[in-house]
């Protein structure tokens, strides 16, 4: 079969101390500070064997993820930006719908033809934090397109417990064409989903919410928060052709921060209230960070969903002055999201088939995510 691959050579940085299990496994914790030189192809590649418990799935369309451009840009020594779990060499992608084509000797939830997608953890079910609950932070944890092969391929094989059905949403398109397309933005709702209802605490209907970006993640963020009752969605964004991208999905109150004062427009739309739910998503957090601290609602939740490389300074006094909390929010995995986002879905609530604006062929599949590293499109898709 035909899949998208990234390499890159091990070389730990001087000053990176490695843990047993890195050196063990090379399974990098930190990716940025030890893989260097990545290289980003579509290959040939062996069509992969369901194991007892898992689904072999031939994949329909894939998301390009801000994660996989990260993975393929450096710094100046040829170090990935991606700071978080890889192993290569490996096929990228996690966010994807397929149809099921075998399902392994196990495997009882699922059958043949069966439309599916799935969350991107593997978890064990048996360690210390998944019998806490928190699957998302298993201690034996795999992730598709990560540490284990992904779904920029003609197959995938999925482990069953993290694999859901998404027939339902055959009913709110017209065609298969965008049905697929559509289903393909589950994942990233649902990374808005988990931190807005599974992390934060108190959200409520008819709360002014600010995105701060409206990226792929903004974008399907804003919409979740408009599904969700949202009284206000306020977003600023710096690209052009980003912002258009919202104004298309009916956004109104959406700006260029570098032109608009985002203190004095978030005081205008609220009328002095401020925004009741901050949601991080560009990652810019030296910039992001002062506009959200002086525009704190009473109560308000700040959710931080960008995987950022620096660390901003926060005003603490007035987070505690607005008895304002922060939540910090990774992944999706676990308490219903990915259901409650499909039932969205279908519903007609939540639909994310504007945000796509560019797709690809498979075999262009690196053109794809070198498109996504521009950060003007919604979102960009490979079709299979």
């Amino acid at each position: 079969m035909r899949a998208l691959v990234l390499d890159a050579e091990w070389n730990p940085r001087d000053d990176y101390e490695l843990s047993p299990e890195e050196s063990e496994t090379h399974k990098a914790m930190n990716s940025g500070q030890v893989w260097q030189h990545p290289e980003l192809r579509v290959e040939e590649c062996e069509r992969p064997e369901p194991d007892d418990d898992e689904v072999l799935v031939r994949v329909r369309c894939t998301g390009v993820c801000g994660s996989d451009v990260a993975m393929t840009e450096t710094d100046d020594d040829g170090y990935m930006h991606y700071s978080a779990y890889t192993r290569y060499p490996n096929v990228i992608g996690h966010e994807f719908v397929g149809d099921v084509v075998e399902t392994g000797a196990d495997v009882d939830l699922f059958e043949e033809g069966d439309p599916v997608t799935a969350e991107v953890t593997d978890y064990c079910g048996r360690c210390e934090m998944c019998r806490r609950g928190h699957h998302g932070h298993c201690n034996n944890f795999e992730q598709l397109g990560f540490t284990i092969p992904g779904a920029f391929a003609e197959y995938v094989a999925v482990p069953e417990k993290i694999l859901w059905d998404v027939s339902e949403l055959r009913n709110a398109y017209e065609d298969d064409r965008s049905f697929y397309r559509a289903a393909a933005t589950i994942e990233p709702s649902t990374i808005n989903y988990y931190g807005l209802f599974g992390r934060a605490e108190g959200i409520q209907p008819g709360d002014y919410y600010v995105f701060h970006g409206a990226g792929p993640i903004g974008l399907t963020g804003m919409n979740v928060a408009r599904a969700a009752g949202a009284g206000k969605v306020i977003a600023f964004e710096p690209s052009d052709e980003r912002r258009a991208i919202a104004a298309d999905l009916g956004f109104q109150h959406v700006y260029n921060p570098i032109e608009t004062d985002p203190v004095a427009m978030i005081n205008e739309v609220t009328e002095g209230m401020g925004g009741d739910v901050h949601v991080e998503t560009s990652g810019a957090v030296t910039q992001t960070y002062p506009v959200i601290d002086d525009t704190l609602a009473e109560g308000a939740n700040v959710v931080h969903i960008s995987n950022a490389a620096t660390a901003p300074e926060l005003a603490l006094r007035k987070y505690q002055g607005a008895t304002a909390q922060m939540y910090g929010s990774e992944g999706h995995t676990g308490q219903g999201i990915y259901p409650r986002v499909i039932r969205l879905m279908a519903a007609g609530h939540l639909d994310n088939l504007p945000i796509v604006t560019s797709t690809f062929d498979l075999a262009d599949a690196d053109d794809a995510v070198r498109q996504a590293r521009k950060r003007i499109d919604g979102k960009v898709l490979v079709e299979m």
